[in-house]
């Protein structure tokens, strides 16, 4: 199975990369911006291209098998919000997605998100209509539907992850769960809001095997939510880090206003587990350390 990631150095890339090298029935081509660098296992290609010359991707690449597509600017903080940027990005996506399949690739992926469903309240299955209050997400959902067409259009598979929240070594050092660790292990003070939104955290690691597993499976196709299943209240993370770091920081909830937008996720994976024989394997807590840097990765 020849696999060509674009945006292989990012963080869910990387743990791509690592994981596929030691699946013998996986052959990688690496796509990355020029003057980016990536650890190239034995036997892999990498290709420099820029975001922008992305409709040249396939001549670029080859054939091949299955197209990942991650690559995506501002997919945090006031950026989610800026039209012009997160119009680039689905321009020169959408410029990916029909060029790998001009090349012959039979399954395309793009790296979804929770924010195509917006603001929600309750169980979100991938029937949840879409409704995304951002223009990140909003990009992230015509990316959907216009992969939806041409994948059928071309007689090809299309499979959406619709992550929620992943988490792992090389993450953003601003998340929750980064910020946390790196107060914690120095045990200096964490204030935070009540953190009483509901919320579920899947391990990167995880989340590729699963991205894997629906490759090879020729029936999967379509959205997929990627979580575990399990969500709790955002304090109870927290003080598991707290645990899994044994550290002296006092954690203070409520001194810190919460200024944003009030949203619980409580994502419904079932289909994942049915079409890719999946159950998430690594505990919080055990993420965690290996995040921290105090448990093999």
């Amino acid at each position: 199975m020849k696999v060509t990631i674009a945006g292989a150095n990012s963080f869910i890339g990387k743990r791509m990369v690592a994981i596929a090298k030691n699946q013998p029935d996986i052959e990688l081509i690496l796509i990355v911006r020029p003057g980016s660098s990536v650890e190239c296992p034995e036997g892999a290609k990498i290709i420099t291209c820029n975001m922008e010359d992305y409709e040249q991707l396939g001549n670029i690449a080859g054939n091949g098998d299955v197209f990942i597509d991650l690559p995506w600017l501002g997919s945090r903080g006031a950026d989610r919000q800026n039209p012009e940027m997160q119009k680039f990005n689905y321009e020169c996506n959408m410029a990916a997605m029909k060029s790998m399949a001009d090349a012959g690739y039979k399954v395309l992926i793009s790296a979804g998100s929770q924010a195509e469903y917006g603001q929600c309240h309750g169980y979100i299955s991938e029937e949840t209509p879409l409704n995304a209050n951002t223009e990140y997400g909003k990009y992230k959902v015509q990316i959907f539907r216009e992969t939806t067409e041409l994948a059928e259009k071309y007689g090809i598979r299309f499979i959406e992850p619709r992550y929620f929240s992943l988490y792992g070594p090389g993450d953003y050092e601003k998340t929750l769960i980064m910020s946390c660790i790196d107060k914690m292990k120095r045990n200096v003070d964490v204030d935070l809001n009540e953190c009483t939104q509901l919320w579920d955290y899947l391990y990167v690691d995880d989340a590729v095997e699963g991205v894997f597993s629906l490759c090879r499976n020729e029936k999967a196709e379509g959205a997929y939510n990627f979580a575990t299943g399990h969500y709790r209240q955002l304090k109870d993370f927290v003080m598991d880090i707290h645990e899994a770091i044994g550290s002296q920081s006092r954690v203070r909830f409520g001194v810190v206003e919460y200024n944003g937008l009030y949203i619980d996720l409580q994502p419904v994976v079932d289909r994942l587990k049915t079409d890719a024989a999946w159950e998430y394997r690594t505990s919080f807590i055990d993420g965690i350390k290996k995040a921290a840097g105090l448990l093999a990765v």
